[in-house]
């Protein structure tokens, strides 16, 4: 999984990090830069959102049978902290929280450290792969 994980542009791009995987979980892991920064300098939201996101997909992705393929439909994401460059990479870990035929929810929570910046809940669509 770490090789396909690392062949995804997004994932390159933010250099993103796969720390686990399994059926119900994953973790991700994610360095910050200089140009992740909003005013305030912190770490701008959709960033933020972009490894919540991922980081779902890797817990439901893996299960998906090769007809098959994913694509979200809603996700939430409330904000509890800023995250700043000074504290370092940010970790997020999702977990599935149903699964039915079609439709997928998952609950991520973003960390800085020890420190909750981020809770969301993220719903896919699994669909049938046009081939």
């Amino acid at each position: 999984m770490e090789k396909e994980f690392s062949e995804i542009p997004v994932n390159r791009f933010f250099d993103f990090s796969l720390v686990s995987c399994s059926d119900k979980h994953a973790e991700l892991r994610m360095p910050l830069k200089p140009s992740y920064l909003q005013e305030g300098e912190v770490v701008h939201g959709g960033i933020i959102s972009a490894l919540a996101d991922t980081t779902a997909v890797y817990a439901i992705y893996p299960q998906i049978p090769n007809h098959q393929t994913m694509t979200s439909i809603e996700f939430k994401v409330n904000f509890l902290a800023p995250a700043s460059l000074a504290d370092g990479r940010l970790r997020a870990v999702a977990s599935i929280v149903k699964r039915g035929k079609k439709i997928v929810v998952c609950e991520v929570e973003v960390f800085q450290k020890e420190k909750l910046i981020a809770k969301g809940l993220f719903t896919y669509l699994v669909f049938k792969r046009k081939d």
